[in-house]
């Protein structure tokens, strides 16, 4: 079984809010503007500590989610079991090349990949099709907001630490480089990582409105803010607390 949890009723008394990520994938015009604007990224190259534009936009990824109105950071205090409730070996891929690298970016937590299937995993994850997301969400008891094809939910508890976390990709409507990115960027995000950014064009973090990002891979700055945040914050912390670890570590 997964991990008790509060009521909604609680869950509201205690500001557990759970949070939703959407995300539409790139169309090939919004594609073609994501590689334009690669440009921007240039600053978050070396000696990002001292950039501002790295640090508002570390603040916005880590501090924040899309739907859930809360500032601090909430993550993983223990190493979550991960299990692919539903998957073919070609659609799950990209997450068996993905999960090394993230267990060794929160070390020394890791990602435990355990049996397929097995719903009592600290971290489902479904690869299925986009009609299937309604029905997942009422077995769990999250809200889907419809259009999204990539979508990730998280639980955690009065201490903000995460207790459990869904990510779902609709499998029917992304394939290849597409169904790659959102599989590294929803994955990610299961981990606390809660607010898209418009800043880095080659962020796994990158959104600017209709355009969804492309990024194939975590870039260094992703990279740097996983093991920074894993290594030098704590649940619970704001903005003054994230930023004095920021500005002292990374």
């Amino acid at each position: 079984m997964k991990s008790s949890r509060p009521s909604l009723l609680l869950a509201a008394s205690f500001a557990l809010a759970a949070c939703t990520i959407q995300h539409e994938p790139p169309t090939s015009s919004n594609a073609t503007s994501t590689s334009s604007g690669a440009s921007s990224t240039s600053s978050g190259a070396g000696g990002a500590a001292a950039d501002p534009q790295v640090k508002a936009w570390a603040s916005e990824v880590v501090l924040g989610t899309r739907f859930g109105g809360i500032d601090q950071v909430v993550r993983w205090t223990k190493s979550p079991t991960l299990s692919v409730i539903t998957g073919s070996a070609a659609d799950r891929a990209a997450l068996d090349e993905l999960l090394p690298e993230l267990s060794g970016l929160i070390a020394p937590l890791q990602i435990q990949l355990v049996a397929d299937g097995d719903e009592g995993a600290d971290i489902d994850v479904h690869f299925t099709d986009l009609a299937s997301f309604d029905a997942i969400g009422q077995a769990h008891g999250f809200p889907i907001v419809a259009g999204n094809w990539g979508y990730f939910y998280l639980f955690w508890n009065a201490k903000l630490e995460l207790t459990e976390t869904y990510v779902l990709l609709a499998t029917d409507k992304l394939q290849g480089a597409d169904l790659r990115h959102f599989t590294f960027e929803e994955t990610t995000q299961s981990l606390g990582f809660g607010t898209d950014s418009a800043v880095f064009a080659d962020s796994i973090f990158f959104a600017d409105g209709a355009d969804g990002g492309d990024a194939q891979s975590l870039s260094a700055l992703d990279r740097r803010l996983v093991r920074f945040v894993y290594s030098n914050t704590q649940p619970g912390d704001g903005p003054q607390a994230f930023g004095a670890a920021f500005d002292a570590h990374f």
